[in-house]
């Protein structure tokens, strides 16, 4: 029989049961709104972003100080880690810069996804190994381009499971189940980064102008039908040998395609050659069997020069004059790697010459 007093014992047991179960869910809610805060505010968890006119650039020296020594720059909505954050100065690292910059042009922590709303592109990074731009948002639209793994396409704006981005100089659609949407945060350039590209530059725009002024001079001088279509293949190859420089300092990759975003060195000069209207095959072995051979003695602008070992091509150039190749090197960062120029064409073994520009 149970007594009165073990209904009041059981009738206390349950209620002591519920408000422990309804501990724990308030508990376990709690936490769970805990974990989401917490993955929110790691996701920029000590990062920084400049805060800065997009005409200008923000120094990161060598110590917290303005008369510190320069080290590197950021341009507006670069990214970097903070290392250490001070009241007025903060150690940071973007790339492979590391220094101090000036907190009150740097945006901290969740106040980040804000600013990149407002003023940070966004990029589609492909995460399949080929993914096909279309035309439109549907598989069943015309294919427009192709591109590779890791390549980061400009998002013009997203619809539904559809990115519209650019590939260059060509808009599309890519599904965002082969590519993932992201801020194009972009980070810190070094001062030996910066100068080596200004000076390249300043090289190929000298370069130019005088195989410009030679090719016109050669031109006006020039009588004869056979010379005069010499001259003009001249002129077509100084303008390619032109045209390609203004890609120096991009970064080389594997297989890659994008003249600015990662390109290898048959796919370089195939870009370089497809822009002028000029059809050669993909690979640097295959292109050593395009156009016509020519001494290396007879070299000029638009001349493809291939190089290798034992007779095997494993490396092609676009001669731009003057001694000079244009290549997408390696995978270095540049001046070591990357689109860059070569004050010597003879600097490896050349094995063929071969002109398309006939």
């Amino acid at each position: 029989m149970i007594t009165r007093k073990m209904r009041l014992s059981m009738a206390m047991l349950t209620i002591a049961a519920s408000v422990l179960t309804t501990g724990n869910i308030k508990a376990d809610e709690k936490d769970t709104t805990k974990e989401t805060n917490t993955a929110t505010e790691s996701k920029y968890a000590n990062k920084a972003v400049a805060d800065i006119y997009s005409t200008t650039t923000l120094n990161i020296r060598k110590k917290g100080s303005i008369n510190a020594k320069i080290v590197g720059k950021m341009k507006k909505g670069n990214i970097a880690t903070v290392l250490k954050k001070g009241s007025e100065w903060s150690k940071v690292r973007s790339g492979n810069v590391t220094g101090y910059v000036k907190n009150q042009y740097l945006v901290f922590g969740d106040e980040i996804e804000n600013f990149a709303k407002q003023n940070v592109k966004k990029v589609a990074k492909v995460q399949t190994e080929t993914l096909r731009v279309r035309k439109k948002a549907s598989t069943d639209s015309k294919i427009v381009t192709l591109v590779s793994e890791d390549d980061k396409l400009k998002v013009k704006k997203q619809n539904g499971d559809w990115a519209k981005v650019k590939v260059d100089g060509k808009t599309g659609y890519v599904s965002k189940d082969y590519a993932k949407v992201t801020y194009s945060f972009g980070k810190a350039k070094s001062m030996k980064q910066i100068q080596a590209v200004e000076k390249a530059k300043e090289q190929a725009k000298h370069a130019t102008k005088t195989r410009d002024e030679t090719a016109k001079t050669s031109f006006a001088q020039t009588t004869k039908k056979a010379s005069v279509s010499y001259s003009s293949s001249s002129v077509t190859g100084s303008r390619m040998a032109s045209y390609a420089q203004q890609f120096v300092g991009n970064p080389y990759r594997y297989g890659g395609n994008s003249l600015t975003r990662g390109i290898d060195c048959s796919g370089f000069t195939q870009q370089i050659m497809a822009k002028f209207g000029y059809s050669i095959s993909r690979t640097s072995s295959s292109q050593a069997g395009d156009g016509r051979e020519v001494s290396t003695s007879n070299l000029r602008a638009g001349d493809l020069v291939f190089y290798g070992d034992g007779g095997s091509i494993n490396h092609v150039a676009l001669y731009i004059g003057g001694g000079q190749v244009v290549h997408a090197s390696n995978s270095a960062p540049y001046p070591r790697g990357g689109i860059k120029i070569s004050n010597n064409a003879r600097y490896r073994k050349i094995v063929t010459v071969r002109r398309i520009v006939q």
